[in-house]
């Protein structure tokens, strides 16, 4: 009897110490890194998170110029890129940064708004919009502008807000918008006169609105879903789409090229062009930023915008030449 209470007891803790040294399955992992506001980012990892399983680890990409922001992905080992424009995508594709992968559902996306190669995935489109102080427009005795001509308004003169070109997103896409819809000769004599107006330079849209908002400046140059929430939010703002020369902002996500869970990073973009990802920015409050699955079908969109005019962008020259193409513009006698 005791021979077997012995042999019972040895067989029990060879089998516990089997399972102490054998693996433990490891938690789901996505290194996350965004463009886009931390709430904006928060509402879209959680809703991962909590559909998955997968703990979402979130990184935000600093600021500074694009070689400057490519440089710091280049260097973090990140497993996904979140927010980013198609110039900085078609960027990070021409240094090898990125690597591709064609998500579940993308073919149902228009062709223009989609990367047929996968280098990148686009999930959100949004225009170009000005965001004006009502009061102070009574005041200068105006209108809301809705054209770029109408920001030349002698009464507008060191009135204007617009964030660093070098930022991209709505400022830079006025530039690439204008000259490609008016030629460069026209586009730099209407570059002339802006600079004649003194506009004020600020770090992010989010400080020209600032501007705007407390009256220091009457109109901003931002993104269509911003200047949307800010006029919902506050009574004495005001929104209105360019007419003449706008753009189709695209925002998107890539796979890096050093992801160390690039199984997480497939789903995570598979999950973003789902139907459940469709519908989280507006479940979530976000009515103006269109999922670009479900543009085509939008027609409370096309009510909101009426018809503008938007050229198709030449990616490889709003990109590569970049630099020279602020320049050129910031030149301007």
């Amino acid at each position: 009897m005791m021979r077997k209470v012995i042999i019972y007891i040895l067989t029990l803790l060879t089998l516990l110490a089997a399972g102490c040294g054998s693996e433990q399955p490891q938690p789901k992992e996505l290194q996350l890194c965004s463009s886009m506001g931390t709430k904006l980012t928060e509402v879209i990892a959680d809703s991962y998170s909590k559909a998955a399983g997968v703990k979402v680890n979130i990184s935000y990409l600093p600021g500074g110029t694009q070689q400057e922001r490519l440089d710091y992905l280049r260097k973090h080992r990140f497993d996904v890129w979140l927010g980013g424009t198609s110039e900085e995508y078609f960027m990070a594709d021409e240094q090898h940064i990125l690597q591709p992968y064609i998500a579940k559902e993308s073919y149902k996306v228009p062709a223009e708004l989609r990367n047929r190669t996968g280098q990148w995935t686009s999930l959100y489109l949004s225009y170009i919009a000005l965001l004006s102080n009502k009061n102070n427009l009574h005041a200068y005795g105006l209108y809301a502008p809705e054209t770029w001509d109408e920001l030349l308004a002698p009464q507008l003169k060191d009135e204007l807000a617009i964030a660093d070109f070098d930022l991209g997103g709505a400022s830079f896409g006025m530039i690439t918008s204008i000259w490609q819809m008016r030629g460069k000769e026209q586009a730099m004599a209407y570059a002339a006169k802006l600079n004649a107006q003194q506009p004020v330079y600020t770090k992010g849209f989010g400080e020209a609105v600032d501007l705007v908002y407390i009256g220091k400046k009457t109109v901003a140059i931002v993104p269509l879903d911003y200047a949307l929430q800010m006029e919902a939010r506050h009574r004495h703002l005001f929104a209105t789409v360019v007419k003449d020369a706008n753009r189709t902002m695209l925002t998107g996500a890539a796979i890096m090229r050093s992801a160390e869970h690039p199984d997480q990073a497939r789903a995570f973009l598979d999950y973003l062009m789902s139907d459940a990802g469709v519908e989280l920015l507006p479940a979530n409050g976000y009515h103006y930023m269109w999922h670009v699955k479900k543009y085509p079908y939008n027609d409370g969109r096309r009510e909101l915008i009426g018809n503008v005019r938007v050229p198709v962008d030449d990616l490889r020259w709003t990109s590569v030449y970049k630099s020279e193409i602020i320049r050129q513009w910031r030149g301007a006698l």
